[in-house]
């Protein structure tokens, strides 16, 4: 298929390079990827990826909750004296 357009797109030059040796290793160019992406946001009608997963610190804190290295307070006035006492 024939391209007939051209897609511009501002990105971190960094995040590009990156990028790009990912994708040279899985055969790929970056316009291809970009193709492949568009193609299958077509086909699902949605984002190919969850748009709302967690930030590294969300990820950092869900798994010191998970593993109880969290720190807890008696009750609700402790509570409320250790958050400000962080301000």
């Amino acid at each position: 298929m024939a391209s007939d357009t051209t897609l511009n797109v501002r990105i971190e030059e960094d995040v590009k390079l990156k990028a790009a040796r990912i994708l040279e290793a899985s055969g790929l160019t970056t316009s291809s990827a970009v193709r492949m992406f568009l193609l299958r946001v077509i086909e699902d009608k949605a984002l190919p990826f969850d748009p709302t997963r967690p930030n590294i610190k969300t990820l950092n804190a869900i798994k010191a909750a998970k593993s109880g290295k969290t720190k807890r307070a008696k009750d609700s006035r402790a509570l409320t004296k250790r958050l400000n006492a962080r301000n």
